[in-house]
């Protein structure tokens, strides 16, 4: 009964493990990144002469959350950063935002493979009624 207990346990922790490698790697770049969106929020929050509370009462979320935000904390939700841009009134600085046609890479590859690009063919139907 203790070894099953032992086995059960050590693969708990190998999966917890795994989980919190995976959650925890970043793309070089990230990092500073999301650092530097939390504190041009910030910036903007103070700005505005609000509080971390008004904020957080303004989209409907807890204090910790705005001030996850703010220090560029990875696992802040999209929506949550939105919602602020929204409230500041910088909603149109989200237009760039994987823009398509600021895409230099995509639209190079898109404008090479134009003429060669992969379609999938229709396969003829065999009629078997006779």
């Amino acid at each position: 009964m203790l070894t099953m207990i032992v086995y059960i346990l050590c693969h708990v922790l190998d999966d917890i493990a795994m989980r919190t490698s995976v959650h925890n790697f970043m793309l070089d770049g990230v990092e500073d990144m999301l650092t530097q969106i939390g504190t041009n929020i910030k910036k903007a929050r103070l700005r505005r002469n609000m509080t971390i509370h008004d904020l957080a009462n303004r989209i409907h979320v807890d204090n910790r959350t705005i001030s996850r935000m703010e220090k560029g904390d990875p696992s802040t939700s999209l929506k949550n950063v939105i919602s602020v841009l929204v409230i500041f009134g910088l909603e149109h600085t989200l237009g760039s935002l994987a823009n398509p046609e600021l895409d230099e890479v995509g639209l190079a590859l898109e404008n090479r493979n134009s003429s060669v690009r992969a379609r999938l063919k229709k396969q003829s139907v065999i009629s078997d009624d006779f």
